[in-house]
């Protein structure tokens, strides 16, 4: 006797009556092939004894008649074995004993497609107590008769899962349904079977996962346009029929079959937490994953949303293997990054809308946009148009690294902007101690005369200085842990976050540098600092137009850039990458371009740092490839893309642009920095910048929704490449290296803005 995982048994006196499992239809194939056959699985059973067995199983005999038919050509023990593991596999199912066969509708067909014991299915839907409410919506009736038909018990009062059906996710009367169930403990989900796009779900369980709240918050980060008609009380008057009407009966059948699907695996499905969505356009249905939100004032804990909560020292860890890829040393490849974190792409509930490749003119120029709104709140068409055109870029030399490269700059963005329960006190500068607090300007570094220039509008961490910074006024300050003195100090909100409007706004402003995300804190660190490298050496540079080496691409023997070269070479553009490393001796390039078209001059430029020389260049090429597709789309839609085909941008009025002497390989940063564990190689930079006699500031941005690694690195002294023209390295690092014989004057500096 064998039991199968089911708890029955397979006994030679058995009553019971097995049966092929209702999800197959079964083929016999002369002299001695069984088929199983489904849309999702196909099994081929060989031998004669299957063969035999086969049209016993269609005609519901007990195993009692089984064995009996097929004792005298085979051994028991080989009919017991057979059915034994045909039970196991769940093609053969159970049914009672009396000779009643196993139901086999189409439902219960459903059921053992998703693999379910027989009969759990539905026990579960017949001990799970369904109410529906409608909140001025039609299809109630059709979705109770879809959901009737499933086997789903829908009752009109006492429920163990309540349905809400609506027009809109968003609908303002959702509130007081969260608050309530929240209240009660009583899970519910939402089904909008109305527009060109019906959803349902999540299944919001109080205590477990999101709640309406959460969802509500990322979805109107979607739905700008809409949540900007609302909150200018936009008048509707013509509504489309599909606003509030059902489309034919298959939003019904979609939503019934989701929930049902739900219960019957006691909710083990993507509607647990995810919405999950039917495009009638194409018919093709899509999962939109919905973060809870540890911070939601509905259902969140109440500390993480106070602004006065203690900060928490930030800790590095040690260990974990580093990956070796184009854009730098990772924790992970780029591919386990993408299938960790894709879910945040979504139009519904993502921080990115859509992750999709840029047009490119190169087989080779992999670069990935990633589509989001990250405006704050406009207030007139013309702020909501210029807002809705935000995109994070990725590069690298391989597709699925630039995916992942423009995915986790996008959270990178979103996790910067200011959400209103970052930590947070009103002071002022001059009552903080000596070394406690940072003032803006050692961080943004305007220098005097443009401060007298004054703001020529509303601050936008462009070339317009802020307000002056005043030392006796009250303004918000949020603390950032100093790596090199292992202690807070404290810099103005409004420069460490976006949008904030904070008291004293008008002093600082938020910009992304030195901002970045990491599959590890320790990862996003160092990448955060190579930006500050990268956009230091740029500026210096740039502003000072100093004419620099080229880097031998020759002796990289690599083959991605040699490959690219030739395809450049085939479309006629030049390229060739400076050697800008500074005083710091961590390899940062400019990889610049060249070409004509149509009579015109054209100049793209990318620019990368990294401690290993290939990965600089390579950073620096696949960041000017990004350029190619940027400038190619802006040109295409008839838009300047800001600098291309410019007089100014000429290689004849800029020398600079052009290397000076012979190529030259630039050693890597440190030998063996490459073989340093991740908390290592973060405690290698802090060491670097302390013997220049500059601080090390880490913010950690991290979004407990999101649980992405994210910070901004602030190393107060380091240049930003925006015109930004106060004392110190843009002026004395040219002199210290000799590059310059003297300091170039204010005046002189490059008038023509950095391509950003």
């Amino acid at each position: 006797m064998t039991a199968d995982r089911g708890g029955a048994a397979v006994r030679r006196d058995g009553r019971e009556i097995p049966s092929f499992a209702p999800n197959f239809s079964v083929y016999v194939l002369p002299p001695n092939v069984v088929c199983l056959y489904s849309d999702h699985r196909k099994f081929f059973l060989e031998g004669e004894l299957y063969v035999a067995l086969a049209p016993l199983l269609a005609a519901g005999r007990s195993f009692k008649a089984i064995f009996d038919a097929l004792e005298p050509d085979f051994p028991v023990a080989a009919v017991t074995e057979a059915l034994r593991r045909l039970v196991e596999r769940r093609f053969v199912r159970l049914a009672g004993a009396a000779g009643v066969p196993a139901r086999a509708d189409p439902a219960a067909a459903y059921w053992a497609s998703l693999g379910l014991p027989p009969g759990a299915a539905e026990w579960n839907l017949r001990n799970c107590r369904v109410r529906i409410r409608a909140l001025d919506v039609e299809g109630a009736d059709d979705l109770a008769a879809a959901l009737g038909a499933l086997g789903v018990r829908v009752v009109r009062r006492a429920a163990d899962l309540t349905l809400v059906l609506v027009s809109d996710y968003l609908e303002a009367r959702l509130a007081q349904e969260n608050g309530r169930h929240l209240a009660a403990g009583a899970p519910w989900l939402i089904v909008q079977p109305s527009g060109i796009a019906p959803l349902v779900g999540p299944v919001f369980t109080p205590g477990r996962g999101a709640c309406w709240t959460c969802l509500a918050d990322r979805m109107r980060w979607n739905r700008e346009i809409k949540a900007f008609l609302e909150r200018r009380h936009a008048r509707p008057v013509v509504l489309s029929p599909l606003a509030r009407g059902t489309l034919g009966h298959g939003a019904a059948a979609f939503a019934a079959l989701e929930i049902a699907k739900a219960i019957a695996t006691e909710f083990r499905t993507d509607l647990r937490d995810h919405i999950v969505s039917l495009d009638l356009t194409g018919s093709t249905i899509a999962r939109h994953f919905v973060a809870a939100r540890p911070q939601c004032p509905a259902c969140g804990r109440p500390e993480r949303r106070d602004p006065h909560r203690a900060p928490v020292p930030l800790a590095l860890k040690a260990g974990g293997t580093l990956v070796l890829t184009s854009g730098g040393y990772r924790a992970l490849s780029p591919g386990a990054t993408l299938a960790r974190y894709r879910k945040h792409v979504s139009p519904l509930t993502g921080v990115v809308s859509r992750l999709e490749p840029m047009e490119a003119d190169l087989s080779l120029n992999t670069s990935y946009v990633a589509r989001h709104n990250f405006s704050p709140r406009p207030e007139t068409v013309q702020a909501l148009k210029a807002g809705l055109g935000g995109d994070s870029y990725g590069k690298g030399s391989t597709s699925e690294q630039a995916q992942a490269s423009a995915l986790m700059e996008a959270i990178e963005r979103y996790s910067g902007i200011f959400q209103g329960d970052e930590i947070r006190a009103t002071r002022r500068f001059a009552d903080f101690a000596p070394g406690e607090a940072v003032a803006p300007n050692d961080v943004m570094l305007f220098s005097e005369a443009q401060y007298r220039q004054g703001p020529a509008g509303p601050h936008d961490h462009g070339s317009d200085a802020p307000a002056p910074f005043d030392p006796s006024a009250d303004m918000e300050w949020s603390p950032v842990w100093s790596l090199r003195d292992e202690r807070f100090k404290y810099l103005p909100t409004s420069f460490l976050y976006y949008f904030c409007r904070g008291q004293g706004h008008e002093q600082t402003s938020a910009d992304s540098n030195g901002c970045a995300a990491g599959n590890t804190l320790e990862e996003a660190i160092v990448q955060g600092f190579l930006e500050l490298v990268e956009r230091d050496a740029y500026a210096i540079w740039w502003y000072n137009r100093v004419r620099r080496p080229p880097l031998d691409l020759d002796a990289l023997d690599d083959s991605y850039i040699r490959d690219l070269r030739a395809q450049l070479a085939e479309a006629g553009r030049r390229l060739w990458v400076l050697d800008v490393t500074t005083d710091l001796g961590i390899p940062t390039f400019v990889a610049i371009s060249q070409w004509t078209e149509n009579g015109e001059e054209y100049v793209e430029f990318g620019s990368g740092a990294h401690f290993d020389t290939r990965i600089a260049a390579l950073r620096a090429i696949t960041e000017l490839n990004q350029f190619f597709s940027i400038g190619l789309m802006a040109r295409r839609n008839g838009v300047d893309p800001g600098h291309d085909g410019a007089a100014g941008w000429r290689l004849a009025s800029n020398p600079y642009f052009v290397p000076e002497g012979a190529p030259r390989l630039t050693a890597d940063f440190r030998p063996g920095f490459a073989r340093l564990d991740r908390r290592d190689q973060v405690r290698a930079c802090v060491d670097l910048t302390a013997r220049l006699g500059l601080d090390f500031l880490v913010l950690d941005q991290t979004r407990p929704d999101i649980d992405v690694p994210v910070v901004k690195v602030i190393v107060p002294g380091m240049r930003h490449f925006y015109r930004r023209f106060g004392p110190g390295r843009l002026y004395d690092v040219p002199l210290a290296l000799g590059w310059l014989d003297r300091p170039v004057p204010e005046a002189d500096l490059n008038p023509l803005f950095p391509p950003t």
